[in-house]
């Protein structure tokens, strides 16, 4: 930093509203062409002199809009985020657990269609960088899904009244990110991420459900899981408890 820059610092770029029916088309153009920077080249892709000229609006009203590139790629998701939870209110008004894994496969879909913005998106939420508004706005969906089936087997009478439930369904959101990751990061296929999305929801019903409906769930992550492989222990004590402390192993044997 040159001492220059101390005595004359740079303005600090605050983002206008604009209400007008011209530069709200003009917002909406920025928006769509840096959907499309990002889903062909990713984050590396999208520069505001590249996204100025392909959507032909001024680099300076692009930082009035939104303040920095993050901007531009936060304002993306929320629009993208609007319309995935507009149709999705559409097509389930009953949250049964058949519905819960239909729309979690069409999720897995929509990654794949878009993939390389799907993986911008879920980078997004794991970066180290504060974004409150933005991870609220991320984690809509998922919780949106798991509060109306939770809603749905309260009234029911299904769950356990000793518990927070509510703590229990945003806590369950960052573990369904956690299998978007492994996704994005090909480490799980698309049928794969499909189930591992399912058994992770009804790891959390089990938590949360009794009675009956808590061993339709147990029963029906038992064949999920079956159907991902079981591992080679199972359901068994381990017996490598001196080599998983000195680092030797990395999960349990028997």
């Amino acid at each position: 930093m040159k001492a220059s820059d101390l005595a004359h610092p740079a303005p600090v770029r605050t983002r206008r509203k604009y209400t007008s029916p011209l530069m709200t088309q003009r917002r909406q153009r920025v928006i769509d062409k840096a959907h499309v920077i990002l889903g062909e080249g990713g984050v590396a892709a999208l520069t505001i002199q590249r996204l100025s000229q392909e959507a032909e609006v001024a680099p300076r009203t692009i930082y009035r809009m939104f303040g920095d590139k993050e901007g531009v790629i936060f304002a993306t998701v929320a629009d993208r985020l609007q319309e995935v939870r507009a149709h999705l209110a559409r097509r389930a008004p009953d949250y049964t657990l058949d519905v819960v894994f239909d729309e979690l496969d069409w999720m897995v879909s929509e990654m794949r269609r878009d993939a390389e913005y799907a993986r911008v998106v879920i980078g997004f939420y794991f970066s180290m960088e504060p974004r409150e508004n933005a991870i609220k706005e991320l984690r809509s969906v998922a919780y949106n899904r798991f509060r109306n089936w939770l809603d749905r087997e309260i009234r029911n009478g299904n769950t356990e009244s000793r518990l927070d439930l509510e703590r229990i369904a945003q806590e369950f959101v960052s573990k369904e990110f956690v299998v978007y990751r492994r996704w994005a990061l090909g480490t799980l296929d698309d049928a794969a991420c499909r189930l591992e999305l399912h058994c992770n929801f009804l790891k959390t019903a089990v938590l949360v459900l009794i009675g009956e409906a808590r061993e339709t769930c147990v029963e029906l992550l038992a064949a999920k899981q079956r159907m991902l492989g079981f591992s080679e222990i199972g359901s068994r004590p381990s017996g490598n408890r001196a080599e998983r402390d000195a680092g030797l192993h990395f999960c349990g044997k028997a």
